[in-house]
């Protein structure tokens, strides 16, 4: 499979010259975490921003949104690969930079699309896409954490399948005081 098979070509844009807050504002209205990054007068590609780069890089620094650029927070490096790049190349790029979206390129140079790893999720292919996601999201979950292969999160033989979907079940419920309830159903 292909870069270009799973890639979106829904790309967005904010000018590096905009606030912090048009940006977040943006992102909020269209519910995008990611957004590429252009020079104002040549429309080149200088970087990009996420969700993360706003608050690690304004909110946590006390930036006031108004007054703060997208350019003074973006990431300025790219990780990249091309459309018509096998999918494998696409998740060792992931799985290397600790990056969970990368820049699509065509031959030419130019920027044609986005993979982010919910694609790559959605295209899976044999589990590979669980082992990608486990070495993109390591940075963020920090910590050690029990090997891939002991996490099972469906019963592992057809009998317990079958036990787990026809046998009797309960649901449980909380709210935010960490009081517990059961509803049986």
């Amino acid at each position: 499979m292909k870069c270009r098979d799973l890639m979106s070509v829904d790309l967005q844009w904010v000018p590096g010259a905009a606030s912090v807050l048009d940006a977040a504002r943006l992102m909020r209205d269209r519910s995008l975490g990611f957004l590429l990054v252009s020079e104002p007068v040549s429309g080149q590609t200088v970087g990009v921003v996420t969700d993360r780069d706003l608050a690690i890089r304004a909110c946590a620094e006390g930036l006031d949104a108004r007054e703060a650029r997208v350019g003074d927070v973006a990431t300025l490096e790219l990780v990249t690969c091309t459309d018509g790049d096998e999918l494998s190349v696409a998740e060792a790029l992931m799985s290397g930079s600790q990056k969970s979206r990368l820049v699509i390129m065509n031959s030419g140079g130019q920027i044609v699309g986005l993979l982010s790893l919910t694609d790559v999720l959605r295209g899976d292919r044999g589990g590979r896409a669980v082992k990608t996601a486990n070495a993109v999201l390591s940075r963020e979950a920090g910590g050690p954490h029990a090997p891939l292969e002991s996490i099972h999160l469906t019963p592992s033989t057809p009998a317990d399948e079958e036990a787990a979907t026809n046998g009797e079940t309960v649901m449980l419920g909380g709210d935010h005081r960490g009081s517990t309830k059961e509803f049986p159903l």
